[in-house]
């Protein structure tokens, strides 16, 4: 991340923040979903972010894809297994 600080200016000692250190702090509700992230929840993938040096926003983009591929994968094996003739085996109680 470039810094916007002009050349003339002294830093007096302190290095800049980079993007690697800290990551950004999300917005109080998720734009693209519509919803607030529980105040737990939100903590976890801030500290996963900070983590991965990534911002708040590809981890949580990184968290859907995986819960989307996930399910579509669950969906497309229940789909198949339900019109698999499979012989089922059971055992008789005692």
């Amino acid at each position: 991340m470039a810094s916007t600080r002009s050349k003339s200016k002294k830093t007096k000692g302190k290095p800049a923040k980079t993007a690697t250190t800290k990551a950004k702090k999300p917005a109080a509700k998720n734009a693209k979903a519509g919803q607030a992230l529980p105040k737990d929840l939100e903590k976890r993938l801030i500290a996963l972010a900070r983590k991965m040096e990534k911002t708040m926003d590809g981890v949580v983009l990184q968290a859907l894809n995986e819960f989307a591929d996930a399910w579509e994968d669950h969906f497309r094996t229940v789909t198949s297994l339900q019109d698999d003739d499979r012989m089922v085996l059971s055992v008789k109680p005692e």
